[in-house]
């Protein structure tokens, strides 16, 4: 039974550690009114420079809306919308997601882009500013007391666009 204690302690480091690689970890991010997160999409990004991942908006178990940073990029109470920043910039599209219509690209379907991007209401986080990307809306909204603090479930790593 002895000789039984190494494997069981190493299986029992493996499973904890598995659990959090596909599970992810808790890390600083803003929970959204309209029901998104905004924070980071991985720990580490293997696709990106230095590894270091996009502040993206994303779902409550860590997926994420966009393959990517937008910019511009604005939350409001009950939408997000913006400009998704792809790899070629011929890529990039136009977006709006609110949680009854889901993900709505421009291209696709142009009228409900533009009632929902009507629709949106007031930016929160960008200061008066009309364009800043989602890292910097993120900031904003953590200086405020009401989304400081706020974990939410991310990823410890990407390949790629993470799965979207």
């Amino acid at each position: 039974m002895d000789s039984f204690r190494p494997l069981l302690a190493i299986g029992m480091v493996a499973a904890v550690f598995a659990l959090g690689f596909f599970w992810g970890v808790p890390t600083h991010c803003v929970q959204l009114p309209n029901g998104l997160n905004i924070g980071k999409q991985a720990l580490l990004d293997l696709n990106r420079p230095y590894f270091r991942p996009d502040i993206v908006p994303k779902f409550d178990n860590g997926q994420s809306l966009l393959p990517g940073d937008a910019w511009p990029f604005y939350a409001t109470e009950t939408t997000v919308h913006g400009l998704a920043l792809e790899a070629d910039p011929e890529d990039d599209f136009w977006f709006a997601w609110r949680e009854d219509t889901g993900l709505v690209l421009k291209a696709e379907n142009p009228a409900l882009y533009e009632k929902l991007v009507s629709e949106a209401g007031a930016p929160m986080g960008n200061k008066g500013i009309n364009v800043v990307g989602s890292h910097i809306v993120m900031m904003e909204l953590q200086r405020q007391s009401e989304y400081a603090d706020q974990t939410c479930r991310t990823r410890w790593m990407v390949f790629g666009t993470g799965d979207l």
